[in-house]
Parts: C-alpha cells; sequence; structure tokens
C-alpha cells in the first residue's frame, strides 16, 4: 500500500509499529497455534502494569522488569501445554521413568518470573493476624469475622 500514510510498505513491515516488539512476538515469534498464549501474557503485562499504578506510574526499569516477568510467564505456558500434548513422563532404559526434559526449564523461568515481581515489589505481603483476644471471641474459626448469633429454639432458619 504504497504511499497510505502509516500503512507503508510491504505487509508485515513493523518500521513504524508503536510497540514493534509485541507486534513480532505476536506476528513472527510464535506459531499460529500458540499465538493465544501472546493474548495471555500481554493481559498478564497489563496486570502488572495496573498493580504497578499504571503506564504513567511505572519507570522505564519497572518496564522492562515488568517485560521480564511476562516472557517468563510466557515461557512457563508453552512449557506446560508442551508437556500437556506430549506427556509429563517419559520411558527411560531399563524401565524406568523420567519427567519431560522441558520440566527442568520450568523451573528457571519460574524463578525468573518471581525475581523480576520482587524487584517490582508486589512480592507476597503477610496476612494481618486477629487479635488474640478477637479470634477466641470469634469462635476460633479462623477469620475476623463474629460469628453469627444463635436461633432461639422455636425459631426455624429461613429457606435460602
Amino acid at each position: 500500500m504504497a504511499g497510505v500514510k502509516g500503512r507503508s510498505g510491504p505487509p508485515g513491515n513493523l518500521n513504524s509499529a508503536k510497540h514493534g516488539m509485541g507486534s513480532w512476538l505476536r506476528r513472527r515469534a510464535l506459531p499460529i497455534n500458540k499465538q493465544h498464549v501472546g493474548k495471555l501474557v500481554e493481559d498478564y503485562l497489563a496486570q502488572l502494569t495496573r498493580c504497578k499504578g499504571g503506564p504513567a506510574a511505572v519507570t522505564e526499569v519497572e518496564t522492562g522488569l515488568i517485560d521480564n516477568a511476562g516472557r517468563a510467564v510466557g515461557m512457563c505456558l508453552l512449557i506446560l501445554e508442551e508437556a500437556a500434548s506430549r506427556g509429563l513422563v517419559r520411558e527411560v532404559d531399563g524401565g524406568t521413568w523420567d519427567l519431560a526434559p522441558g520440566l527442568a526449564r520450568l523451573v528457571g523461568f519460574l524463578n525468573a518470573e518471581r525475581q523480576a515481581l520482587l524487584a517490582l515489589g508486589l512480592d507476597r505481603r503477610e496476612r494481618e493476624l486477629p487479635d488474640v483476644f478477637e479470634y477466641i471471641r470469634s469462635g476460633g474459626n479462623g477469620t475476623n469475622e463474629t460469628p453469627a448469633p444463635e436461633r432461639p429454639a422455636g425459631e426455624q432458619e429461613p429457606e435460602p
């Protein structure tokens, strides 16, 4: 489409793309039968960006860390999908078995995602513990809510 503003060049040309890496990953890096993973990764990247306060609040370094976490998640999804289609277990000489070799790489990508999230400050937060007296008053049910008052003997429970 020569001469059309913003659309010049051969089909698939990424010279003037705003988000060239994402377009390249969607169009060329992933085979057609795996492109759904790209959409999942984009959703994950959007979630992480929202957690950090939106695109305006994210620095360039944080953007790079978010991209690293997204790539790690994408690789984890591809490894798990491939393992599901080929099988998680393989037979080895002598009648024994072993996990599929690709699963050995999964741990590295999970660690890469975890390190990126830690660097972003999105680590696991401690849960608030209830006050001991509140816990005892609630009947020890593990929640911070007080139990519902008991019904008098003649009163029936309403039907749902």
